[in-house]
C-alpha cells in the first residue's frame, strides 16, 4: 500500500513539473518546445486529469507560434535585400506540420470540460508557390555561380544543385548541371614517375608505386591519375623523381658467443646444517631446485644487404604553371638472416638462441627484388607526403 501510494506521490509530482515547463516555454516565446511538450502527453493519454491543461497550453502555444510565424512571413516578403524564400517555403512547411500533428487529437477538453477549438489555415496554395519561388532562387543562384568558371563557385552551386534536386527532382536539367558543376569543382591531379637514376627501375616497383587505388587518397573533391585522360584539364600534377638507388654488398657477419649460465637440473629436499630435512608449517619436507653450471659456444651468422632509395616529389600547379611545392622522399630496405651452430650443453640456450640453431643459410634477395620489398615503404610515404599537400 505504501509503495502504491508513493507511486502516486512521485507521479504527481512529475506530471506537475512537466506542466510548468511546458507553460515556462510558453512564456518564454519556446512556442515549438511547448508544442511538442502537449502533443506528446495528449498522445499518451487524453483522458487523464491533466489533459485539460496541457489542451489549454496547446492552444495558447500554437495560436502565440502561428501570429509570429506569419508576422516573420510578412516582414520576409517586404524585405528585399535578401532572398528570402527558403525561409518562407519552410515557415509554411513547419506550420502546415504542426496542424497535421494537432489535428488528430482532436476533440479536446480544457480543466472545465468545455471544447477546445483550433482554427486550422490550408497552407496548401502558399508552400506550392514559395516551394517554386525557392526552387528558381537555387536554379539562379548555382547556374550565376557556375557561369564563373571558378572551383570554389562551382562546388558551391553543386550543393545548391542538391538542394534543388532534393526539393524538386524534376527541376529542368538540374540533374545534368549538377554532374557539370561536380566536374569543375574537382582537382585533378596527374602522378608520374622519372628515373633520374642510372638504374633501371623494375616494372613492378612502378605499378606498385603507381596503384594508386590502394592509397585510397581520392576524396569528392580530388581525383588522382597516374594516365593521362582526354578532355580532362589537369589543376596539379605531381612528379616524383628517382635520384639515387643505392645498394649494400652482401654481407656476412660471424661472431663466437661463449654461453655460461646456471640452470636447473632436478630437485633436492632442504636440509639444515645436521642433515635434517627442514620441514614448512604443515610438516612437509620442502624442495629447492638443484643449480648447475652448463656451458657452450654459439656460432652466430648473419646475411644482410640493404637498400637506400632516394627521390624527390615536386607539386606542380598547372593553371599558374609553377612548382608550388617539393618534397624529399627517403626509402630503406634491410635483408637480414640469421643462423647458428652450437657446441656444448644445449640447456644452456634461452629461447632465441635455440631458435637460431632451426635457420640455415639463404640465397641474397637479388636487387630487383630488394626495391620491390622497398616499395611499400615508399608508396607509404609518398602517401604521406601527398596527404601533406593535401590539407595545405
Amino acid at each position: 500500500m505504501k509503495k502504491t501510494l508513493l507511486f502516486v506521490v512521485v507521479l504527481c509530482l512529475f506530471s506537475c513539473n512537466s506542466i510548468k515547463k511546458t507553460q515556462r516555454a510558453v512564456n518564454s516565446g519556446n512556442f515549438i518546445e511547448a508544442i511538442d511538450r502537449s502533443i506528446e502527453q495528449l498522445q499518451k493519454n487524453k483522458q487523464n486529469n491533466k489533459s485539460g491543461t496541457y489542451a489549454s497550453l496547446l492552444k495558447q502555444s500554437f495560436e502565440k507560434y502561428r501570429a509570429s510565424t506569419l508576422e516573420r512571413i510578412n516582414f520576409l516578403e517586404k524585405e528585399t535585400l535578401n532572398d528570402n524564400s527558403k525561409s518562407i517555403y519552410e515557415s509554411y512547411v513547419r506550420l502546415q506540420s504542426i496542424q497535421n500533428r494537432i489535428k488528430p487529437l482532436s476533440p479536446l477538453q480544457n480543466e472545465e470540460g468545455e471544447t477546445v477549438t483550433f482554427e486550422f489555415y490550408d497552407f496548401t496554395e502558399n508552400i506550392i508557390v514559395e516551394k517554386e519561388n525557392y526552387a528558381d532562387y537555387l536554379y539562379q543562384k548555382a547556374t550565376d555561380l557556375l557561369s564563373t568558371n571558378n572551383k570554389i563557385d562551382s562546388r558551391i552551386a553543386y550543393n545548391s544543385f542538391v538542394e534543388l534536386e532534393n526539393l524538386a527532382p524534376e527541376y529542368k536539367n538540374v540533374s545534368d548541371l549538377k554532374r557539370e558543376a561536380y566536374l569543375k569543382g574537382i582537382d585533378f591531379i596527374l602522378i608520374s614517375l622519372f628515373n633520374d637514376t642510372e638504374q633501371i627501375i623494375p616494372l613492378k616497383v612502378e605499378e606498385r608505386i603507381l596503384n594508386f587505388t590502394a592509397y585510397n587518397l581520392d576524396d569528392f573533391w580530388t581525383e588522382y591519375h597516374v594516365d593521362p585522360r582526354e578532355n580532362v584539364s589537369y589543376d596539379y600534377s605531381v612528379e616524383v623523381h628517382f635520384t639515387s638507388i643505392q645498394f649494400s654488398p652482401e654481407r656476412l657477419f660471424e661472431r663466437q658467443i661463449t654461453l655460461q649460465r646456471e640452470i636447473v637440473d632436478g630437485l633436492r629436499y632442504r636440509k639444515d646444517r645436521n642433515g635434517e630435512f627442514i620441514l614448512d608449517e604443515k610438516g612437509n619436507k620442502i624442495r629447492e631446485d638443484v643449480l648447475v653450471k652448463a656451458s657452450g659456444i654459439l656460432y652466430e651468422t648473419v646475411q644482410s644487404k640493404e637498400v637506400v632509395v632516394m627521390a624527390e616529389v615536386d607539386y606542380f600547379d598547372l593553371n599558374s604553371d609553377q612548382k608550388i611545392n617539393s618534397y624529399p622522399l627517403e626509402s630503406a630496405f634491410a635483408f637480414e638472416n640469421k643462423f647458428a651452430d652450437f657446441e656444448g650443453d644445449r640447456r644452456v640456450l634461452n629461447k632465441d638462441e635455440a631458435f637460431l640453431l632451426r635457420g640455415s643459410p639463404v640465397e641474397y634477395p637479388s636487387d630487383e627484388k630488394m626495391l620491390i620489398d622497398a616499395s611499400e615503404d615508399m608508396k607509404s610515404k609518398l602517401k604521406s607526403i601527398l596527404n601533406q599537400q593535401q590539407s595545405n
